[in-house]
This record gives structure tokens, sequence and C-alpha cells, in this order.
């Protein structure tokens, strides 16, 4: 197979893996709203109060607030990282901290009377682990590997972000899991979808285990920028979910 043609594939097997996954997760529960990613979710300031009272969206999106009426407000969130007064006719107006770019509840009043409050959910990941087999001698090597799907919101440069995945195991179920070793997954594909990105990346590791072990793979890491790991951290917020594998026994046989 060329490269071309070994590519193309790659690129299918990845449209598959987000249909496939995604279209599950988002058949079981109402999902937030796919809101632009330059314009954002927006929010009508009328006399009766915010429009919707309540916005869900998903993380690094960005909200806006414009009036839908003729008088002026005065929009306050109670963490005091904004408030603003809006004057009519004036398009939109949004916050310049970005605090609502990371996953969790943010209330906020207009005009001092009308609540209201900004829902961000964190994006989807999963990860997968799996082996050749169940059973190996002790002391031989055996390839962990398996897979890490995200979902993305706003720029293809985020899809690019090296993804870690934890390795944890245990030799029996009266152990904690602990971990063993950390793997950077490959990027091995990416779609499209509106203003989200759906990236595969792939993850490997060799193990060699002398007793019967369990292990399991988690993604917790939430890096979203091109910058050193020193200059990503963002201490003040989720990004996206932390998902875990199903766990994968292997045992010691003769």
């Amino acid at each position: 197979m060329n490269k071309r043609l070994a590519t193309l594939a790659i690129l299918v097997a990845a449209v598959a893996a987000a249909a496939g996954l995604f279209a599950s997760a988002s058949n079981s529960a109402p999902q937030p709203p796919n809101c632009g990613y330059v314009w954002g979710c927006l929010v009508g300031l009328t006399a009766a109060g915010p429009s919707p009272g309540t916005l869900t969206m998903y993380a690094k999106g960005n909200v806006r607030f414009t009036s839908r009426d003729s008088a002026t407000h005065k929009v306050v969130f109670a963490n005091d990282l904004c408030s603003f007064t809006f004057d009519p006719g004036h398009g939109s107006h949004g916050c310049n901290d970005p605090f609502m770019f990371y996953a969790g509840s943010y209330a906020y009043t207009v005009d001092g009377k009308f609540p209201g409050t900004v829902v961000t959910k964190p994006l989807r990941r999963f990860v997968t682990l799996t082996a050749r087999t169940h059973t190996i001698r002790g002391g031989a090597r055996l390839s962990l590997h398996g897979q890490v799907l995200r979902s993305d919101q706003g720029s293809w440069l985020s899809v690019t972000l090296p993804v870690l995945v934890v390795v944890l195991a245990r030799h029996n179920s009266k152990q904690p899991f602990e971990p063993i070793a950390t793997v950077r997954a490959r990027l091995q594909g990416s779609v499209t979808n509106s203003a989200h990105y759906h990236a595969r990346y792939r993850w490997k590791l060799n193990v060699q285990p002398d007793v019967t072990t369990t292990y399991i793979a988690k993604v917790t890491s939430q890096r979203w920028c091109l910058r050193p790991a020193s200059r990503c951290a963002h201490p003040q917020g989720q990004l996206w979910t932390k998902p875990k594998s199903r766990p994968f026994t292997v045992r010691i046989g003769g």
C-alpha cells in the first residue's frame, strides 16, 4: 500500500471511530449547543432577564451578550471576574477574563435582580487498552496498546497537541492501581464536524510482568497550547473529561 492510500485508510478509520463513539455518547443524553467559535454562544438581555436563563456549552467556548430591547443593562458575575454595562445598539459584549473557557457553573445577575448561569461542560475523550493475549510466561514481554479519541473545538492546532496516557497496574483486587508509566500517544487522523474536531491517537507500552497483573489506562492532562508544558498548565480549570479504560488482566501461564 502506498503512502497516500495508507493515509486515506487512517482517515477513514478515524471517521468511523469518531462517528461510532461520539454518536453513541450523544444519544444517551442531551448535549450542549455547538456554538460558533468566533462569535460564541449568544445570551439576549431583555426586560424580563437573560435569555436563555441557563446557557450550557462545551469548554473552550465563548459567551457573548447582546441587547434585545432599548434599555441599558448591567451584567455582574458572582465570582467578580467580569462585569459590564451594555447599551443597546452596540452589537455584543463578552468577558475579558477567559474563566468560562473552563468547565464549571458560573452565576451572574442582570440589573442586580435577574439571575443567570453559564454551565460549561468538558469536551469528551475516550481511551482504550488491549493486548494480543491475556496469558504469557512469567517475564515475557507483552505490548499493551490502545487508542485515545478526543473531541475538540475551535482550532485544528489543538488536535496536534501531545496526548499523554498514564498506565496503571495492580497485582490483586485488594491493592490500589499504581502508575507505572506515562506514554505519549501519536496522532493518527482527525475529522472535522462543524466547529468541532475529532482526533484519534494511538499509544503503546511494553511490559514484562512476573505475576498476574491488571492494567488500566487513563488520560488526565489538560494541556491545550503548543508552548512548553510549563507554560501550558491551567490549574484554574478543566477542558476535557478524564477517561479510564476497561481493566485488562495479564495472567502468568506455564
